[in-house]
């Protein structure tokens, strides 16, 4: 894709444009922001930094490439809330009409490369910019180690031990504000000042590649500095009464013409460190795998048979809505889904909410082809302008095995613990760049979702697929590979939101012969890998009972295998006296058919429970003994059912091929309830 980069003058900015042009992507303009007073070297701006920006202009000259710059004033950082949404006067929306510009110049431009680390704030900031444009935001550095990072930068530096420097990557400290930092490491290179940087990570844990305001850098040569450099001629020191332990220096450079080849450029490109797909740890993993024996548990046929007809399920749990069995089996499959969220307004409207209160979806389809139109007016409904900037999680799975004539079905949980509108009280992750991290939104949906009110921090998490995050394409068609890379990407993000205790998990696969399979891959996430590997010691063990393996007959974009569920922070934020209902309830019940997990805090008690049943009547014992306030997701084949069955409420009914337990077993009925 042909991209602009966003460049501040700083080191992170440019070796994300490495990154950028290592994946394959062509870089053909840069674009700035920078004070309107020219005299000033630093604005109070949350998102952009401005020392250094009397160099910036100088880079169009050693790239040979077009520079966009836009003014900002002073004080531009309005809206500061962690999504951003768009508002009047705030320096973002001067960021808009620079890459407007950039675009209406330029309409080929795909992307844009933005520097971002750990900055959440800045990264959903130039993500709601890039979607109002139609751009993809690259973002390679997202969420990487601080140290690897370091390093990476310093392998792509100059040294003095190097007899040509050309095309290195040349940064030099231009503000530090961090103890043991001083007038002393301005105007050094990253390599020089790495030592320093180390030994005050270890003593103080300053953040090693600046990411907390620690310094500040300006780039002076990079490998894409095809037409020249820029030489450092000498130094300027500010003078401050009082400086408050922050130093800073304006660099004084001309430019210097250089030609570098496009193979010079890939020369440095290969020399350019990439994360692996599969790091140490996942590595690790897949090699246990592909080391070990699975046994091969017997398969039956699935059935494919058109399901009875059931009726819609509205029903509240706690602080939760729950919205099941939206469909119609009349019609085209434009009005079929036009007609399901009619229906689901229709249900809002008399609780008085709105679709930004959902912060969960389930989309079933009787046909994977159909997704590209479904997914038109479902992206229309949850519209992150017009509801917020957080949709929410979503699975979606085909099904053989829907109500006849059925062609989609939706099921959506919703938050009703406030009355304040706008509403605010959802959280969650809604990463749309593009990264080694994991694989960006390709959906109107949230990575995950969660309430700000939850002392716990039960989060929905979407499900996930075997993308390779860094080109978004699907990975290798072996079973092994997508299985554990899909499970890879769920935990990285349950950890990356420190929500780590898992509730309920299902895992959809396309294919029955993976049964066996999974069974072993998840036996060793649970807790065969955090007892014998060293790489895996700080992970938690999970409870493995709590998954619900399923086979449907198509996934997104024809994968072979799908996680997603429901984890939390804490079990227990508050000891509560102990609930005797459901003590006495659990006592009734072997543990052989339910797994119950008990969610708690000062407030209330919740309880997520995974069970499996050979007969539907063992799932109708359930029922009469739990308390009427609760929601089940039922999932079954409707040739192993009655039609009787059908007609209970507070169900949401999922058909699909085929249901396993966790051990690999195919079971009649499988079900997780929430109370």
């Amino acid at each position: 894709m042909k991209f602009v980069a966003l460049v501040s003058g700083g080191k992170d900015s440019f070796f994300n444009v490495l990154h950028c042009l290592k994946q394959g992507h062509e870089l053909v303009a840069l674009a700035n922001l920078h004070p309107a007073d020219k005299s000033q070297q630093e604005l109070d701006s949350y998102m952009f930094q401005t020392v250094g920006h009397d160099i910036v202009p100088l880079y169009s000259q050693c790239t040979g490439l077009p520079l966009f710059r836009k003014e900002i004033k002073p004080a531009g950082s309005i809206n500061v809330d962690l999504n951003y949404r768009p508002t009047v006067n705030d320096e973002i929306e001067d960021l808009y009409q620079l890459l407007f510009e950039v675009h209406k110049k330029i309409p080929d431009i795909q992307a844009v490369s933005v520097g971002a680390i750990l900055s959440s704030y800045q990264r959903t900031r130039v993500e709601d910019v890039c979607g109002r444009l139609g751009l993809i935001v690259l973002s390679y550095l997202w969420q990487r180690d601080q140290m690897d990072l370091m390093y990476e930068m310093c392998l792509m530096s100059s040294t003095e031990k190097d007899e040509d420097t050309s095309g290195k990557l040349d940064a030099r400290l231009i503000k530090v504000a961090a103890i043991g930092l001083d007038h002393s490491s301005l105007g050094k290179t990253l390599p020089e000042v790495l030592p320093i940087l180390k030994r005050l990570h270890r003593i103080y844990d300053v953040h090693i590649c600046g990411e907390g305001g620690e310094f500040e850098t300006i780039v002076l040569d990079a490998p894409f500095f095809l037409k020249g450099r820029l030489r450092l001629m000498s130094q300027d020191l500010a003078r401050q009464k009082c400086n408050d332990g922050v130093y800073n220096t304006r660099l004084n450079v001309e430019f210097e013409e250089r030609q570098l080849s496009s193979l010079d450029l890939q020369r440095h490109l290969n020399v350019l460190p990439s994360p692996n797909v599969f790091d140490a740890k996942w590595q690790e993993f897949l090699d246990r795998m592909k080391n070990s024996e699975t046994n091969k548990l017997p398969v039956g046929e699935s059935l494919l048979l058109g399901c009875p007809a059931y009726t819609c399920s509205v029903n509240r749990v706690g602080d939760l809505l729950f919205i099941s069995n939206l469909y119609s089996n009349e019609g085209t499959l434009e009005e079929q889904t036009e007609r399901i969220f009619e229906q689901l307004q229709s249900s809002l409207r008399e609780y008085s909410m709105t679709p930004s209160r959902a912060v969960f979806c389930s989309l079933v389809l009787a046909d994977m082809s159909f997704f590209v139109k479904v997914n038109e007016i479902y992206s229309r409904y949850f519209n992150i302008w017009k509801n917020g900037p957080l949709p929410p999680a979503r699975t979606c799975v085909a099904s053989s095995n829907m109500v006849r004539g059925c062609l989609v079905q939706l099921s959506a949980v919703l938050d009703v613990s406030c009355e304040n509108e706008p509403y605010k009280n959802k959280s969650g992750l809604h990463v749309q760049s593009r990264s080694y991290w994991a694989p960006s939104n390709i959906g109107p949906y949230s990575q995950a979702t969660w309430l700000q009110s939850d002392p716990n921090k039960v989060a929905f998490i979407s499900g996930q697929i075997a993308l390779e995050p860094a080109s978004m394409q699907l990975a290798d068609r072996n079973s092994t590979i997508q299985s554990i890379l899909s499970l890879r990407h769920f935990d990285t993000l349950k950890n990356a939101i420190e929500a780590k205790n898992q509730l309920c998990t299902v895992c959809f696969v396309s294919k029955n012969d993976m049964v066996s399979e999974l069974v072993r891959i998840w036996s060793l996430y649970c807790t065969g890998m955090t007892s014998d590997s060293d790489l895996w010691v700080n992970k938690e063990n999970d409870i493995s009972e709590c998954l619900i393996i399923l086979k449907v007959p198509d996934l997104p974009k024809g994968a072979l295998c799908e996680w997603s569920g429901v984890t939390c922070r804490e079990l227990v934020v508050n000891e509560d006296d102990i609930d005797e209902k459901f003590e006495e309830f659990f006592s009734k019940i072997s543990l052989r058919d339910v797994k119950n997990i008990t969610v708690s805090n000062a407030n209330h008690t919740r309880h997520f429970m995974t069970g499996f049943a050979d007969t539907e009547v063992c799932v109708l014992n359930v029922l009469k003994k739990i308390p009427k306030d609760f929601k089940m997701t039922l999932f079954f084949n409707p040739g192993d059912i009655s039609p009787d069955l059908l007609a209970l409420a507070n169900i949401e009914f999922f058909p699909v091929e085929k249901v396993y337990d966790y051990k690999g077993n195919s079971k009649c009925l499988a079900y997780h309830i929430v109370m």
